[in-house]
């Protein structure tokens, strides 16, 4: 079970107990908590595709900026870390829309095909045909 985010001291000039503050004080706990690192990817991987409320999440084009202005144990792998946060996030894109022609397709479904291949050829042969 995950403990309830709590408010930690900041060093970095940020405005406190505005509605960024839950995902500040995460950002803050990657350092020492592995559980707020992989959610800091698991953001990053899915930020393209999720909505995040602007209101209540720091984005990835400020991640760097947030890990200059704050103090850390170890500031270089810090750097490095929302660096590379930032990178994927920045990256990514939605995937690829199918156009509307071709939805109903042949071979669209869970496992579409890219050229139809003609139906198999019934092997029995019924009685009186």
């Amino acid at each position: 079970m995950r403990r309830p985010l709590t408010r930690l001291a900041c060093h970095g000039q940020c405005r406190s107990g505005g509605a960024r503050q839950p995902h500040h004080n995460e950002l803050l706990r990657v350092e020492t908590d592995p559980e707020a690192l992989v959610d800091l990817f698991e953001m990053a991987v899915t930020w393209a595709e999720l909505e995040y409320s602007a209101e209540t999440t720091i984005p990835p084009h400020e991640w760097l900026d947030f890990a200059e202005r704050h103090r850390w144990q170890n500031p270089e792998r810090m750097q490095r870390v929302f660096g590379l946060a930032t990178d994927i996030a920045m990256r990514a894109t939605p995937g690829p829309m199918a156009p509307a022609a071709l939805e109903m397709a042949a071979g669209s479904g869970i496992c579409p095909t890219l050229d139809p291949v003609d139906p198999p050829r019934p092997r029995l042969r019924l009685a009186g045909g």
